[in-house]
């Protein structure tokens, strides 16, 4: 193609339609079209973009020689990705000429005030639509309703993420069966509040998530004792009720049997049952009796009765701690810091009953639902409307009206007059539980006349409901409520009030939990299994993603609820870790299970990029990958992921044109000498070569275990940056650390308004950033800037016919 002929018709293009602006003819989104510094900003699409996104080319379906400076309002999605790409270097691609370092960020900033006025003209605040509980907001919602804890995942459909978030609007199926399934859910729900004085036997099977890791003491077990499993157990009724667990003697191969295990088992803290499996009388009886021997020791581990009051109880199937031997085997463990074997685990255990109930005592969960009890029969409707009606306005997130009790009541008296009080009530709430008012949220228009486009302001009720779903992941609470009722939530005192006290909440670990593990993309650990032929010390037995998951989700909670900037998850010189992760960071100063923070003297580890759980969800099973890694911190740090890969890209081969191993590095820099390949690998590349220094688990090393060479840890950033080790690359990141800031409110945007952040939202993130500078982007000034925005306060009236229609089922 003549690029020349090009340029020269977007000159000639672009010069007459200047000077037309210059008359007067007015761009919306310039003071004056004419002034130098647009004209010299708009340029730089001639200079370096022009050249592929053009209408011969039309590469990335864009052509800018098409486009005007009064072009912007028409043409804002496009523009935010080119800002995005340029802020982050990916644009223009490696290989092709590209601006120095004030140009672009002068264009940036420059291209960034056109949209902001341009969004000025034209506010969307954009509108959510039905949104249905996920099984997270589901699980809370019923904990601070009925103060029982449940297991979602055992009640509920899978929730499918979108852009890596669970509580999207729009992916949140809305469909009959789901419904069904709510239902299911709240009679179940129901009964474990209040309890079942005729409930008939049942049994409930406990496995041990990671049955292999029982050699030491586990967090959160009684102490003195070692592996098990640890249950809160919800009993139906007070009753007798029998344990069974999981066999632990064989015939064929006698595993781990050479020494005595004392079993213990223990209902909130007494003991209730011991044993002891193994030593040298099991030993001699299995080699002598062989299968009934087996039978007799796995018999001492059936029918084991016990009796229960109702309600959750903690139960406990662990060993006793004995004197710590090391392992006998020739090999060292390669579990770090060496682990006694020989012992036995606890892989499962069954509890059933109840048998011969005598009644349901009253529970804590029972105290948290009936705020009354009647005495005598006149008292039972007055009382059940109390109960019933404070249970409904906290689900409903509103006043009730009459009909919304009326309806109610008639489920408590169907059930009144099936059984008792009791039965009315737990009918009342199933009711309740499966009302579209506590399945669904939805902003409603003060006026349904309003035409589609309109903004609108949300109520007190829907922005207390935004608000407490978005800090809590649950309902809100009777103070926030009542403030919401009162009209006052509006006011940015009352708001900013609000927000701190909730911040304070316990409840606001979510955004630890909830937020901040879906925005690092934690979730993929549990589908990655380290090889253990190539880490043995980090599967299995050593298994580390759970610990990995603990340290970040304590990691954000100490930035976020200790309100320090945000910066600091790039630099902070701590973490939390327990005695196996110290060992697998190389910090020898940590004993036992118990996760507390420590200050860091390797500055390698500092921050996000230095936790375990980031360097391995960005790696693959068997081997790093400086490509995964550097997308990871483009897309999920930095908020500018690089463009998908094209199809039927070539695997990196396992051996270099010489046939011998080689390093994943070597490796790629044969694959980024084709063009095609360069362009992206450019800016994705040098990043995950910063990082080479950790293994696909996150354990520090110097050489490769195949090439057995050094690791090459230098890298270029697009702008000639030379980055040589992870502290040098933080600090090229914050550099600038307007694109981590905004991508992080992005994210809380998205995570706070149920869904995806589109162009439109753009100069609402740009002001919350800009507002929260002055500040240093401290977490609650970030917070507190995004709840008082016009996407958070307001919505827009969608386009008719969009929005679905839910029938109520039926709770009986």
């Amino acid at each position: 193609m003549n690029t020349r002929g090009i340029s020269h018709r977007i000159g000639k293009h672009l010069a007459g339609r200047l000077s037309v602006l210059a008359l007067g003819c007015g761009l919306a989104v310039c003071a004056s079209a004419a002034d130098a510094p647009h004209a010299a900003n708009w340029k730089i699409f001639e200079d370096y973009c022009v050249e592929c996104h053009n209408t011969e080319d039309w590469a990335g379906s864009v052509a800018f020689d098409t486009m005007q400076p009064e072009d912007i309002p028409q043409n804002v999605a496009i523009l935010e990705k080119v800002v995005r790409k340029m802020r982050s270097q990916q644009m223009p691609p490696g290989g092709h000429k590209v601006p120095d370092k004030d140009t672009r960020a002068a264009f940036v900033s420059w291209m960034e005030n056109q949209l902001d006025a341009a969004g000025k003209l034209h506010p969307d605040p954009g509108h959510v639509g039905l949104h249905r509980l996920n099984r997270k907001e589901y699980a809370n919602a019923v904990r601070d309703l009925l103060g029982i804890e449940i297991d979602p995942a055992a009640l509920l459909p899978r929730d499918e993420p979108r852009e890596g978030f669970d509580n999207i609007a729009a992916a949140l199926q809305v469909t009959p069966s789901f419904l069904d399934q709510y239902v299911a859910a709240a009679r179940i729900v129901a009964l474990q509040a209040l309890g079942n004085k005729d409930a008939l036997p049942g049994g409930t099977t406990y496995r041990a998530s990671r049955p292999s890791t029982q050699f030491f003491h586990q967090d959160g077990l009684p102490l003195g004792t070692r592996g098990g499993i640890a249950v809160d157990h919800n009993f139906p009724a007070d009753g007798e009720y029998t344990l069974n667990i999981a066999n632990m003697a064989q015939a064929l191969w006698v595993y781990n049997m050479e020494f005595e295990n004392h079993l213990v088992v223990t209902l909130d803290g007494d003991l209730i049952y011991e044993t002891t499996i193994g030593g040298e009388d099991d030993m001699k009886a299995i080699d002598q009796k062989q299968d009934p021997a087996v039978e007799a020791i796995n018999k001492r581990l059936k029918n084991i009765p016990f009796t229960a009051k109702a309600g959750v109880h903690r139960f406990v199937v662990a060993f006793r701690e004995r004197t710590f031997a090391e392992s006998e085997d020739r090999l060292q463990m390669y579990v770090p810091g060496g682990g006694q074997d020989r012992v036995l685990r606890v892989s499962s255990f069954e509890i059933r009953g109840p048998f011969n109930p005598t009644g349901v005592s009253m529970t804590a969960s029972r105290k948290h639902v009936f705020t009354c009890y009647p005495k005598s029969a006149t008292e039972e409707r007055p009382c059940a409307e109390q109960v019933v009606g404070g249970i409904a306005r906290r689900a409903f997130r509103r006043p009730l009206t009459s009909a919304d009790m009326q309806g109610l009541m008639a489920f408590y008296d169907m059930g009144r007059k099936e059984s008792d009080f009791d039965n009315g009530v737990r009918r009342a709430i199933t009711a309740v539980l499966a009302h579209p008012d506590f399945l669904y949220r939805a902003d409603s228009p003060p006026d349904e006349n309003l035409p589609p486009g309109s903004v609108y302001a949300l109520s007190d009720l829907d922005l207390a409901t935004r608000l407490s779903f978005f800090l809590w992941s649950s309902l809100p609470d009777d103070e926030l409520l009542d403030v919401a009722g009162s009209g006052k939530l509006h006011d940015p005192a009352v708001l900013e009030a609000q927000v701190r006290r909730m911040l304070a909440d316990d409840r606001a670990k979510t955004l630890a939990t909830n937020f901040g593990t879906q925005w690092l993309n934690l979730p993929k650990l549990a589908e990655i299994n380290p090889d253990p032929a190539i880490f043995p010390y980090a599967s299995g037995a050593g298994d580390l993603r759970g610990d990995f998951t603990t340290e970040v989700s304590m990691f954000l909670d100490s930035i976020f609820r200790g309100d320090q900037s945000v910066l600091r998850l790039i630099d902070s010189p701590y973490t939390f870790i327990n005695e196996r992760l110290a060992l697998h960071y190389g910090v020898n100063s940590v004993r036992g299970d118990q996760f507390r923070k420590v200050e860091l003297t390797d500055n390698s580890r500092f921050g996000l990029l230095g936790k375990g759980a980031v360097l391995m969800v960005s790696a693959y099973p068997n081997r790093t990958s400086p490509v995964l890694r550097g997308a990871f911190v483009l897309e999920r740090i930095m908020g500018s992921p690089p463009p998908v890969p094209p199809p039927a890209v070539e695997a990196l081969p396992a051996v270099n044109a010489d046939k011998k191993p080689a390093t994943v590095r070597e490796l790629l820099e044969t694959h980024r000498k084709k063009p095609q390949c360069f362009s992206c690998h450019a800016s994705i590349d040098p990043i995950g070569f910063v990082l080479e220094g950790f293994d696909a688990t996150g354990k520090a090393r110097d050489i490769d275990r195949f090439a057995r060479t050094a690791i090459d840890r230098l890298g270029q950033l697009p702008d000639g940056t030379i980055v040589r080790n992870p502290q040098e690359l933080r600090a090229a990141l914050l550099a600038d650390p307007v694109p981590f800031v905004q991508n992080v409110t992005e994210r809380l945007m998205m995570y706070a308004l149920g869904r995806v952040i589109e162009a439109h939202d753009m100069p609402f993130v740009r002001d919350i950033v800009r507002k929260s500078a002055a500040d240093d982007y401290k977490f609650s000034t970030l917070i507190l800037n995004i709840v008082k925005s016009d996407d958070f306060q307001k919505a827009t009236v969608p386009l008719a016919g969009n929005e679905p229609q839910i029938k109520q089922a039926s709770a009986n």
